[in-house]
C-alpha cells in the first residue's frame, strides 16, 4: 500500500511540474479562460487540482495553435536564390562576430602567415 501512495505522489509531482512549466512557456495570447499570470498562480498554489484545471481549461487547444504553412517545392531548391541576398548589410555599426570583421581576418592571416 505504501508503494501506491508513493506512485500517486510521484504522478502528482510530475503533473505539477509539467503543468507549471507548460503554463510558464505558453504565449499569453494563446491561454484560455484566465490571464496567464493567474494560471501560473493557480497551478502553483493548488497542486492536485491546479494542473488538471490548466490542462483542461487553460491550455491552448491543438486547433487554436497556428501552424506555419508547409514549405513549397520551390523552397527546397536553391536555384531561385540570388547570392547577393546573403551579403546585404545588417544595418549594425559593428560586425556580429569576429569572422565578419575584415580587420580581424587580416590580423589572423598575418599571425598564421607572417612571411606574407
Amino acid at each position: 500500500m505504501v508503494w501506491l501512495a508513493g506512485l500517486i505522489t510521484l504522478l502528482t509531482v510530475v503533473l505539477w511540474v509539467y503543468a507549471f512549466f507548460d503554463a510558464l512557456t505558453t504565449p499569453a495570447g494563446e491561454v484560455r479562460t484566465l490571464p496567464k499570470f493567474l494560471w501560473v498562480v493557480v497551478v502553483a498554489l493548488l497542486p492536485p487540482v491546479g494542473p488538471l484545471l490548466w490542462l483542461f481549461l487553460g491550455r491552448p487547444r491543438a486547433s487554436d495553435v497556428t501552424v506555419p504553412p508547409a514549405p513549397s517545392a520551390q523552397a527546397d531548391s536553391i536555384e531561385h536564390l540570388d547570392p547577393s541576398d546573403f551579403h546585404t548589410p545588417s544595418g549594425r555599426e559593428h560586425p556580429v562576430g569576429p569572422d565578419d570583421d575584415p580587420e580581424f581576418l587580416r590580423r589572423l592571416n598575418r599571425r598564421i602567415n607572417p612571411e606574407d
